[in-house]
């Protein structure tokens, strides 16, 4: 009896190597991923099929937000404070570096314009009414007037230094596997994980994380090291893009989104006349429409944190969340994380990581609650501001001749200013910005392909 020849031998070999394989629940491809970072350690899966789940897994040894408790170094523990918040020496909060100007994490934002200065109870020096300690989350009472009570405001129910209101909005409570808050939802499926600038364990960057101590991105470099941290002033980055060069506004100059300076509030979205001269009155103004505070515009409106991350789409435009401009595009709302604001605007940063910064940024550049990338004072005419940079402000401009405040009178057409092209395609996407395009809501120009509604 001969034996087996060299062939049979080779076959043999190769059908036991993929046997093993295929008990040992891999593929070639398989054996390549990495259970390594915040995210790929945090979301309930053995990426890299050893056997060990994201913090069991020795691998996430880096993922130091995803995995704050295993032994990973000095400032492992994220620099926890009071409350569950964070440690005044590990982030941009405390009154000292929250009103020196600079933007010590390298969010982009710079002292009260950052969360973790204005969510901080501690922090004195951030103007206005806020509703974000134990007490003031608890008492029944809409503190800082936004329409929104208690638990049921972002400011309490995303803020780590509140223990009143039930939520996933830490670290530890954004990787510990468990839904917290009985939503349906747990870590970084929650949106109070997902889209809470004060959560690190979520993210790929960073960027706002710039004196914690921490790989908060799990790339083996740690804060300065990182170069996510590039902007961050604890890092040698600068405070700002500072005065515009064409002698416009600095971001540090902007006024507040109130009434006193914008058509917004429910008088001036009442009033029937065009208070800033953009050719919009009352509620036909974003400034109007856009506030979640303004109750005199009617009609369910998705314009607010909550309404933007219930997964709902609440105008029945067809745009849900943060895919819709009413949400992505505006100041107000502050879950998007996009580039919607003057100071967003102005900060030298992609601030939502499309490749686009500031005034490059469709959100930026089409949006006509955005000054800083206009050349007109119009819709802009009381805030006090030379918004175009030509030396004349509010109604010393030429420009503010049609707002009602410097002698203006309403357009006897209603207010629609021309060249707006009548109703955008989605009903209730804000007219004149043109294409729908096909990323849901993301403003043509951006790299998506768009299809031009108005042709069809």
């Amino acid at each position: 009896m001969t034996g087996p020849s060299k062939w049979t031998l080779i076959v043999a070999t190769m059908a036991a190597s993929a046997t093993l394989a295929a008990c040992d629940g891999r593929s070639d491809g398989d054996a390549a991923a990495q259970e390594e970072g915040n995210v790929a350690c945090s979301d309930g899966l053995d990426n890299d099929q050893d056997g060990r789940i994201d913090c069991d897994d020795d691998s996430c040894g880096t993922a130091r937000s995803a995995c704050p408790n295993l032994d990973m170094g000095v400032g492992g523990d994220g620099g926890v404070g009071p409350g569950g918040g964070p440690g005044d020496d590990k982030t941009e909060t405390g009154d000292t570096l929250c009103s020196n100007g600079l933007d010590d994490d390298g969010d982009g934002r710079a002292d009260c314009q950052d969360r973790h200065c204005t969510y901080n109870p501690a922090v004195t020096v951030c103007p206005g009414d806020r509703e974000i300690s134990d007490a003031a989350c608890s008492d029944g009472l809409d503190n800082d007037g936004n329409g929104h009570v208690d638990c049921d405001d972002f400011s309490c129910s995303q803020n780590p230094w509140v223990t009143v209101c039930p939520g996933e909005k830490t670290d530890a409570q954004c990787s510990d596997g468990l839904d917290n808050d009985g939503n349906g939802f747990a870590d970084c499926d929650d949106f109070g994980c997902s889209q809470n600038a004060l959560v690190s364990a979520c993210g790929d960057t960073e960027a706002g994380f710039c004196l914690d101590d921490v790989d908060n991105d799990g790339d083996g470099m740690i804060d300065c090291d990182d170069p996510d941290c590039g902007m961050a002033a604890s890092c040698g980055g600068g405070p700002g893009p500072g005065p515009r060069p064409d002698g416009g506004v600095a971001p540090s100059d902007f006024p507040p989104l109130t009434g006193e300076f914008h058509e917004t509030g429910d008088e001036r979205c009442s009033n029937g006349v065009d208070d800033d001269g953009d050719g919009r009155t009352d509620c036909q103004d974003r400034h109007c429409l856009y506030n979640p505070a303004v109750t005199v515009c009617p009609g369910v409106r998705e314009n607010s944190d909550a309404t933007c991350s219930d997964r709902m789409d609440q105008d029945g435009n067809g745009f849900v969340d943060c895919d819709d401009f009413s949400c992505k595009q505006n100041p107000w709302v502050t879950v998007c994380g996009g580039e919607s604001s003057d100071v967003l605007c102005s900060d030298g940063v992609d601030n939502d990581r499309n490749n686009f910064a500031d005034c490059e940024d469709f959100a930026c550049s089409r949006n006509v609650l955005v000054s800083v990338c206009g050349d007109t004072e119009a819709g802009f005419c009381l805030d006090g501001v030379d918004n175009d940079g030509d030396g004349k402000v509010d109604c010393e401009d030429a420009d503010c001749a049609p707002a009602a405040g410097c002698a203006g009178q309403p357009r006897p057409d209603g207010g629609q200013p021309p060249g707006d092209g009548g109703v955008a395609a989605d009903v209730g996407q804000p007219p004149g910005d043109g294409d729908v395009a096909a990323d849901m809501g993301q403003p043509p120009g951006d790299g998506d392909v768009v299809v031009d509604m108005g042709s069809l």
